[in-house]
């Protein structure tokens, strides 16, 4: 119970738990044609409208990660650079974001769709900078286990073992990572009209839904794995 309340204590929590309805929402939207369809996609759009408010503000939290980023000395050039241009990409997404939202409420007179259109096409360059740091950190896993595998002559079978541990524990986070960041990716280069401009239509939103339930899946199971 008490990791439960830590859980929705948390903003990020509560968020994916609604990422999950809204998509699952889509997905059953596109697959069921009954009676209940329309309450899918209410049951949809009801999430989609609570999760814009824990959007307001999320660009500030990416300039800290920016900040941060660059203090990060033992951090390899690439690794760094990677780290800023995907920070800065998600900074630019809640930005547009944001203001496609008060566009939407009237707010201010801009064309929210436009908007939507930039943020998401943000959203899809921030995906693929952590696509290439996920890899990246994959081929440094193996690459430690065969100098692990070499230097291994002499040393304890427990140190052996919690070093290989170690790795297997880093690439199956980078396994739910990548998965993660496919899913959002279905997302994101819907919204930034991607497959209608290389395939001539977009996924449909049976994928879009399957992406949106994936990814939101995995970040409530790691938000409560950390809780």
């Amino acid at each position: 119970m008490e990791k439960l309340l830590r859980f929705l204590e948390k903003t990020e929590g509560r968020d994916k738990v609604l990422k999950v309805i809204q998509y699952f929402g889509r997905f059953q939207k596109a697959v069921v044609s009954n009676k209940y369809t329309i309450r899918f996609m209410n049951l949809s759009y009801a999430a989609r409208l609570s999760r814009q408010i824990f959007r307001l503000g999320k660009s500030i939290l990416e300039i800290n990660n920016i900040r941060k980023s660059i203090k990060k000395d033992y951090l390899d050039s690439f690794t760094k650079i990677l780290a800023i241009l995907m920070s800065a990409s998600m900074c630019a997404r809640w930005f547009f974001d944001n203001l496609s939202v008060l566009s939407s409420y009237k707010i201010i007179g801009l064309d929210h769709r436009e908007l939507t259109k930039v943020a998401t096409t943000a959203w899809v360059f921030a995906l693929i900078f952590n696509l290439t740091n996920c890899s990246q950190e994959m081929m440094k896993s193996y690459a430690r286990e065969a100098m692990l595998k070499e230097s291994s002559i002499g040393k304890t079978t427990r140190w052996v073992v919690d070093n290989l541990e170690e790795l297997s524990q880093t690439r199956s986070k980078m396994i739910l990572e990548i998965a993660k960041t496919i899913g959002d990716l279905i997302i994101a280069s819907n919204g930034a009209l991607i497959p209608y401009k290389v395939l001539g239509k977009q996924f449909s939103e049976k994928w879009v839904g399957i992406g949106g339930v994936v990814s939101a899946s995995i970040s409530v199971y790691e938000i409560w794995r950390d809780s």
